[in-house]
Parts: C-alpha cells; sequence; structure tokens
C-alpha cells in the first residue's frame, strides 16, 4: 500500500510538472507572439503580431483606421451626430467615445479607453514640432494610459504610403492596396491636370465668412493639391484668423468655399459681399460634410473625394461625373452604398 502510495505521487508530481512545463511553453509562445513596430517618430513598439483592437489618438485616426480596418476599431474620437449615424454602420453608434488623446484639442476619456482594451493607439498627421519632443511625448502618453502608441505621419502627399503601411502592420494588405491605388488615380486625373490656370480661392470656417484658412497650412492642403492659390496669406490674416471684407476685395478670389450653412447664406445673400467676383459669378459653394468635410476638418483622408470634388468645380474640362465619383468613395471608403438622391443631398446640388 506505501509503495502504491509514493508510485502514485511519483506520477501525480511528474504530470504536475509536465502540466506547469506545457503551461511555461504555451505562455512563452504567446509572448513570442509579437512584432516590433519603428513608427514614424524613430520608436520601435512592441506590438501584438495580430491586431485586432485599436483605439484612435483623434479624428484624423478615427477616419483612417475606419477605412482602412473598421472591424478592428474598439472606439471613436468624437460623438457620431446627425447624417454622420447614417453613413458610419451600426456598431460604431454604440462604441465608446474615446476623445482626444493629446495636444491642445485633448479631452481624452481615460475610463471609456481602459475599458474598450486597446492592443494599440493609432496616431496620424504631422510631426508637431520636433520628433524627438513628439517622440518622447507619445511615450509618456503611452505609459500614462498602459497602452502602446504608435504614430504615423500622413499627409496628402503620402496617402498610398500610409495605406500600404498600415495594411500591413494590421494584416488587411489587399484592402489597403486598393485605396492606395484609388488615390492614385485621383492624384493622376486631378493633380496631374495640365492647366494654364491656377484658381484663386477663399476658404472660410465661420458664419460671418471672415474666418480664413491659411495658404500653406495643412488646412489649404486640399485645396492647394488640387492646384489652386489659397489667397490668404499669413501676413494677410488677423491673429484671431480673421480677415478683413476690405482685404478681401483687395484680393478677389475667383472661388469661395463656407464650411457652414450660415457662412455660405451670408457671402450669397449680404450686400457687402455683393460685388466681389466669386459671388457675381456664383462661384461661392457650401463644402459637403457628411460624414466629414471634403476639404479640410479633420486633415485626414476623408478629403480625398474633395480632390475630385474641387477637379469638378475647377476644371470642368476633364468632365468628372461628381455623382458617380462620391458614390465610389463612398462604397470603397466608407462601405456604404448611396443613392443617387442621397449623393446630390451630400453635395448640396438638390
Amino acid at each position: 500500500m506505501k509503495r502504491f502510495l509514493l508510485i502514485a505521487l511519483a506520477v501525480l508530481l511528474a504530470a504536475g510538472l509536465a502540466f506547469a512545463q506545457a503551461a511555461e511553453e504555451s505562455i512563452g509562445k504567446q509572448e513570442m507572439k509579437t512584432q516590433i513596430f519603428v513608427d514614424d517618430l524613430g520608436r520601435e513598439v512592441v506590438l501584438p503580431a495580430d491586431i485586432t483592437r485599436i483605439a484612435p489618438s483623434g479624428s484624423n485616426a478615427q477616419v483612417l483606421v475606419f477605412q482602412v480596418a473598421p472591424e478592428k476599431l474598439v472606439g471613436i474620437a468624437d460623438k457620431l451626430t446627425g447624417k454622420e449615424l447614417e453613413i458610419y454602420p451600426e456598431y460604431t453608434h454604440d462604441i465608446p467615445v474615446l476623445g482626444t488623446l493629446y495636444g491642445k484639442k485633448a479631452n481624452l476619456n481615460r475610463e471609456a479607453l481602459i475599458l474598450s482594451n486597446p492592443e494599440v493607439v493609432i496616431d496620424v498627421g504631422d510631426i508637431k514640432g520636433s520628433a524627438e519632443d513628439m517622440a518622447k511625448e507619445l511615450d509618456k502618453v503611452s505609459s500614462d494610459v498602459g497602452v502602446p502608441v504608435i504614430f504615423i505621419e500622413a499627409n496628402m502627399d503620402n496617402y498610398p504610403d500610409v495605406f500600404r503601411k498600415l495594411g500591413k502592420l494590421l494584416g488587411v494588405g489587399d484592402r489597403a492596396e486598393k485605396l492606395a491605388s484609388y488615390y492614385d488615380d485621383v492624384v493622376a486625373q486631378v493633380c496631374g491636370h495640365p492647366s494654364n490656370k491656377m484658381p484663386r480661392v477663399y476658404i472660410t470656417s465661420s458664419n460671418d465668412g471672415l474666418n480664413a484658412v491659411i495658404a500653406g497650412k495643412n488646412h489649404a492642403q486640399c485645396a492647394e493639391k488640387a492646384g489652386a492659390e489659397v489667397v490668404t496669406t499669413s501676413k494677410l490674416v488677423q491673429s484671431n484668423g480673421n480677415v478683413s471684407l476690405e482685404t478681401l476685395y483687395q484680393l478677389d478670389p475667383s472661388y469661395i468655399f463656407a464650411y457652414t450653412e450660415e457662412g455660405y447664406r451670408t457671402i450669397t445673400t449680404s450686400d457687402l459681399w455683393a460685388n466681389l467676383r466669386a459671388v457675381r459669378n456664383n462661384k461661392v459653394y457650401l463644402v459637403p460634410s457628411v460624414p466629414h468635410w471634403f476639404i479640410d476638418n479633420p486633415t485626414g483622408t476623408n478629403r480625398i473625394i474633395g480632390l475630385y470634388y474641387l477637379g469638378a468645380i475647377f476644371y470642368p474640362e476633364l468632365e468628372i461625373d461628381i455623382v458617380e465619383k462620391t458614390k465610389e468613395f463612398y462604397s470603397l471608403f466608407y462601405g456604404k452604398d448611396l443613392s443617387d438622391d442621397m449623393v446630390r443631398d451630400i453635395l448640396h446640388m438638390n
């Protein structure tokens, strides 16, 4: 009996050791399933090999991640409202609103971020200040929230590279290639158009029509990429971002784009604006904004359709069917099939 107990004990010990070894090997294998991602600040960040849960750092990242890998998005930066809800799929209506991770507009909901349990936070946009300072800031943010944060430099000059980089990182290379190729086609058609004219453009974001988008800034990039000259330079704009109506008469732009309906009404109906060339020639446009503005706000990949939109306005000889191009863009980038009437409503053509 004693011998039997000793044998049984030995068997149990051996089984326990085998189980512990197997568990250790399993954990080791899990720990090995990682990848080192070198972001555009030169930071080496350890990430899961198979990323399934992503939080965006802000609105730019929200749009980009949704377009590349919508099923991996665990939160959004801003609450969806109005017609945005008609474009974004239903599952996004209920996922957490996380806010903006850092910067001047930081309003991060830390509790919501923790509960959403992301494997990585993706930040995209321009390098703010020096790369070294920004890297330190993101390292601190990552430490504070307990989630790896990576940065990808993204603007209208490198979107194809951004799509492909994210596609490789997230395991959705085929989809990313479709988006990259689409953008290459847009640029080739609109930005490669050999025009002898450079449209002179004024863009405003305020209800009084006097808050100006400044030439050379990222908010002007879509219009400038489409071949336009944004007439309001930093030297002409006041410290609060406004420009005087007198200055606008001196600049006399050929086209005016307004972001708000009230701003559009002010420009098109007020006697104070009536003698501007763009107003006289009916070249004032209310910029489409569903689910995001076509040429700005956010300064993200939502602006890709903005190139077709501006190309159709500036270069009628290109014969761009903006209704069909808009339907095509929404289907590919937002996964939303629109009717002609819905598109005309978005484009303010009804």
